[in-house]
């Protein structure tokens, strides 16, 4: 079957407002319009995630296998939940936010930051940087625990302003001190402590007077007895914080850094609020959302990948283990990025470890998978634009799993 441009622009839209080619909504969607519409529709109930109980002990609170029904979970809400575009932000700020299980080494705190996520995903940036800094999961990944006025630990305050606010080139070492003086004194309530609080729900996050570093400080050029409500106050009125998180989420949705007209203009919106559905809905208008350009313009990650895979044919009864195997052994899976900065993008995805590696997913698929013809096949994956090399390449391949290896490997599914 030959595709219009129209409907690879319908699939377009679905995948970069989504995860995954949804190729349902891609088959419902008659024009752009409404696949627009039905991408960023939240009109549906949230999901209900699963809850972690708190654990007891240290020992309890390191199992790491607490972690394999949430992360079950999400992957599904990727490739099937009613709401897309909560998904796709909910990755978003789960890789601006990056925390590592394999450094905080409790699962309930890992999953409790992406309850936290989830929360504020579509709804104010400003309330999610508030809660992240005092998230007990991210005090302990970046050291904010140790943090004291007798003993400073500049780990996050350096990180809240390089890379989850203003960015480099808009504060100095000094600022790093400043800030670092006003988050002082954050601790988590971690049972048999000798600090532990029993007037406070275990594993929450609280202040203790004696750590914080009350002094007068200087912040971009403030000054006061700042605290973590005042520096933030500060630096979310600082220009550089709005435009960064508004040209950041620009390129995840668009595949396209901005130009400094688009960044002025976004920034500038966004700083008034900071309401996040406001910002992808002036992305999304942005003509060059679905120019040319555009197409094709982002390496698909392995999660993106294996997303896909789960939408498009039939898989395993333990599939979502299988996925996680996978991508553990690309070293691409959920609750554990590589470091701070995230999780690896554009070409460096596309090195032969990561690309033999995407095949692993392959153990998830059913062996039962109905023969399809080329166009369907790379359709389920939202792929309507074929080469005729890929397509010869798929066509004389006659098993029907070896088949979907093959289209999972194919140039067009690596890029998105």
């Amino acid at each position: 079957m030959a595709s219009s441009p129209g409907s690879e622009r319908v699939s377009h839209v679905v995948r970069r407002l989504g995860i995954g080619a949804r190729p349902e909504t891609v088959e419902g969607a008659g024009d752009v319009a409404a696949a627009l519409a039905a991408a960023l529709d939240l009109s549906a109930p949230a999901a209900t995630p699963p809850e972690l109980a708190p654990p007891a002990d240290l020992d309890e609170a390191r199992r790491v296998e607490t972690i394999y029904e949430p992360f079950g979970w999400w992957l599904d809400q990727m490739a099937h939940g009613a709401r897309p575009i909560e998904e796709r932000l909910v990755w978003f700020w789960h890789d601006h936010f990056a925390t590592s299980l394999v450094k905080v080494r409790a699962p309930y705190l890992v999953w409790n930051q992406h309850l936290l996520l989830r929360r504020h995903a579509t709804g104010s940036f400003e309330e999610l940087l508030r809660g992240m800094v005092r998230d007990p999961a991210m005090l302990v990944y970046l050291d904010g625990i140790t943090n004291s006025r007798d003993a400073r630990n500049e780990n996050f305050g350096r990180e809240c302003l390089e890379l989850f606010t203003m960015g480099r080139g808009h504060y100095t070492q000094e600022d790093v001190v400043a800030a670092s003086r006003a988050f002082s004194g954050w601790v988590v309530n971690v049972p048999g402590r000798r600090f532990t609080r029993s007037d406070l729900p275990l594993w929450s996050s609280f202040l203790a007077p004696l750590r914080f570093d009350d002094g007068p400080k200087t912040l971009l050029g403030v000054t006061g007895r700042l605290d973590v409500d005042g520096a933030l106050d500060v630096i979310l009125d600082h220009p550089a914080t709005p435009r960064r998180i508004a040209a950041k989420l620009y390129e995840e949705l668009v595949g396209l850094a901005p130009d400094d007209g688009t960044v002025d203009r976004l920034g500038e919106a966004f700083g008034r609020d900071y309401r996040v559905m406001p910002l992808v809905e002036a992305i999304v208008g942005d003509p060059a959302f679905t120019s040319d350009e555009a197409f094709r313009a982002k390496v698909r990650t392995p999660v993106e990948k294996a997303v896909a895979l789960l939408q498009a044919v039939p898989v395993r009864v333990d599939a979502l283990r299988q996925v996680g195997d996978a991508l553990r052994r690309i070293g691409y899976v959920p609750f554990a990025p590589p470091n701070v900065a995230g999780f690896p993008k554009g070409e460096r995805l596309l090195g032969p470890h990561t690309l033999v590696h995407a095949f692993d997913l392959m153990a998830a698929v059913s062996e039962r998978i109905p023969a399809l013809g080329v166009d369907e096949l790379f359709g389920r994956f939202g792929i309507l634009e074929v080469t005729d090399r890929s397509r010869r390449v798929v066509e004389a391949e006659g098993d029907p799993l070896r088949r979907v290896a093959l289209v999972l490997g194919s140039p067009e599914l690596a890029v998105t």
